[in-house]
């Protein structure tokens, strides 16, 4: 901690701004990676709802076909009929195909209908109808990654579809969702979080200025001066430079104050003193007048004494 002594308080704030702001983006950052697996799953559930409704469309048809209203292949001619144009989100669509697998409807490229596809498979290897079958047969329904061209597209991409069995008829109703869509949802989110994150980092930035310049304008300059001013001053130097307060409500001020005060009271000390040494000098000079003088008066006195016994004396002989 001794070492944020050798910085001023500007540069305190600013590191403790910048502190904050890389606080930010790592929050930003596990947020974002929890983003996009939380878009990705509500991208999921969405398909996985879709498929629920054409599966359930192809369940009313067969429901007629039980309750003798349609023939079994009317029935069925009528339900591809009736999931074929069915689009959400856009323009993503369902395909039907059987168990063998072939393809029994397929909106997009209709030249796979009637085509047994056990042998198609993405670049990555994976034999993607022959997938749909076997999570059919295993749990009735699920998800399956793979790589599919974009409908007007010759590129696969990364596609994760969702496939449900309709053990009546033996077939198998699918949708997907193309991841791509989903990472530029994520970084459509990801740059919304980076356009907030820098307006904040800005606004603290411009907060840290101003509480710097009011901090420093109201201790007149950086603390370590001050000290640095305050322990001359104690160790008797009023002569320590100190420059102009930039605020009459500054410490720095006060301290200016506090020398001129202690510079005056210091000269009515010293002007007393010298005073009291002056008086002291002519007391001095007096006693020593008076001592001359009754020196003098004295030695007058034996010089009198003396003529008075000489004089008597000469009396005495006479």
């Amino acid at each position: 901690m001794w070492v944020l002594h050798r910085f001023s308080v500007s540069r305190r704030l600013g590191m403790l701004v910048v502190s904050a702001v890389m606080g930010m983006v790592v929050l930003i950052g596990v947020f974002m990676v929890s983003e996009r697996a939380l878009i990705l799953q509500e991208r999921q559930a969405s398909v996985r709802q879709a498929v629920e409704t054409a599966h359930g469309v192809i369940a009313h048809f067969h429901e007629q076909a039980s309750k003798g209203a349609l023939t079994e292949d009317e029935a069925k001619q009528r339900a591809i009929a009736a999931v074929r144009p069915l689009r959400y989100s856009g323009n993503e669509y369902f395909w039907i195909n059987d168990m063998h697998p072939k393809v029994v409807m397929h909106p997009i490229v209709p030249d796979l209908e009637g085509k047994d596809q056990s042998q198609r498979k993405d670049p990555t290897g994976k034999y993607l109808y022959v997938e749909f079958v076997k999570v059919v047969q295993k749990e009735g329904a699920g998800f399956v990654d793979y790589l599919w061209p974009k409908p007007g597209g010759d590129v696969p991409v990364e596609k994760a579809a969702y496939v449900k069995g309709f053990a009546p008829w033996g077939w198998i109703v699918g949708s997907g969702v193309y991841v791509d869509t989903v990472q530029s949802t994520f970084l459509q989110r990801l740059m919304q979080a980076a356009i907030v994150t820098g307006v904040l980092a800005v606004a603290l930035l411009l907060i840290s200025f101003v509480l710097a310049r009011s901090i420093v304008r109201q201790l007149g300059a950086d603390p370590e001066l001050l000290n640095g001013i305050t322990h001359r001053i104690a160790q008797g130097d009023l002569a320590v430079e100190i420059p102009q307060a930039p605020d009459e409500h500054s410490v720095l001020h006060g301290i200016l104050a506090m020398r001129a005060s202690v510079v005056e009271t210091v000269s009515r000390v010293r002007q007393g003193a010298e005073s009291v040494a002056t008086a002291s000098a002519e007391i001095a000079q007096g006693n020593n007048d008076l001592s001359a003088r009754t020196e003098q008066q004295a030695s007058a006195l034996e010089e009198t004494a003396a003529s008075m016994e000489e004089l008597g004396s000469t009396v005495r002989q006479n």
